[in-house]
């Protein structure tokens, strides 16, 4: 079937994958769409792997897609960071006769962290290796790709405007929950900061986290990379990670990514804290 918010942007299911079809073009013009149907796709695939219902990857065919800027590279990369994270196979199809994309993976280093297959059948009939969930570090290729592409604007760091996260932390009161506050602004600076945060937590054996975020709390940037990681971790561990009281923006991304239920946490204490928390 095709999916109408990208135009050539194809979407099947084939052997238990879902098969996207990129366009013949790839650029930063499209690639917010082309994204948002990866992360769907990867969503859903997650979602079919934890109801036991097939194998659950996502292949992303480049086919004969032409890539006008670094937009299809910088997608991969990410793409396969929220894969590690949801646990879910990612493969990438390149023909052979696609020699300047191939070459592009390789230098990159790209290749090294998804598998390539010269077209969607050997792809999808490849077995998956087991494991769950697990941690991937793409900043070497992002790297890479600036390398590559050293005029990309799209590319170019622009100096942030500064920024301030106020984080607080409080004991809930039934002596194992932790709460932490949030206020100020989410950004590539300060999501770090946030992970840091909640690391030392985890680090220091506190496994049931409940990160309340003020109402007016700025959202720059995806933070969800950061919280799926640490609620993996501690949910290793029997913890768990909940996120009460969402910002309306962080809310409809979780929403279009299908992770409402990852962040539910323990929903009878939760629920007995909240109300006894001042306002």
């Amino acid at each position: 079937m095709k999916d109408t918010t990208v135009a050539g942007l194809t979407i099947e299911t084939r052997r238990g994958f879902i098969v996207l079809g990129l366009p013949a073009q790839i650029s930063w013009q499209n690639y917010a769409g082309i994204r948002e149907g990866v992360s769907r796709a990867l969503s859903l695939a997650s979602a079919g792997r934890a109801r036991g219902g097939g194998r659950g990857g996502v292949v992303v065919d480049f086919g004969d897609a032409v890539l006008l800027d670094a937009a299809g590279l910088v997608l991969l990369a990410r793409a396969e960071t929220r894969a590690q994270l949801l646990g879910c196979p990612l493969r990438a199809v390149v023909p052979a006769l696609s020699a300047h994309v191939r070459r592009a993976l390789q230098l990159t280093g790209l290749s090294r962290l998804v598998p390539v297959f010269a077209d969607v059948a050997s792809a999808t009939a490849a077995p998956v290796p087991g494991g769950g969930a697990g941690d991937v570090d793409t900043t070497h290729v992002l790297d890479a790709i600036r390398a590559l592409h050293p005029g990309d604007a799209g590319l170019t760091p622009t100096p942030p405007a500064p920024s301030e996260l106020m984080i607080t932390t409080t004991a809930a009161g039934d002596g194992d929950h932790t709460v932490v506050h949030l206020s100020g602004m989410l950004d590539e600076i300060t999501v770090p900061r946030l992970g840091d945060t909640l690391t030392k937590l985890v680090e220091a054996n506190l496994r049931h986290l409940m990160v309340r975020m003020h109402d007016r709390l700025g959202v720059r940037c995806d933070p969800l990379p950061i919280l799926l990681g640490i609620r993996w971790r501690v949910a290793a561990e029997g913890g768990c990670l909940s996120l009460p009281a969402l910002p309306a923006k962080l809310r409809r991304i979780i929403d279009r990514e299908g992770l409402g239920s990852v962040f539910t946490g323990c929903r009878s204490l939760e629920d007995r804290l909240l109300a006894a928390e001042p306002v």
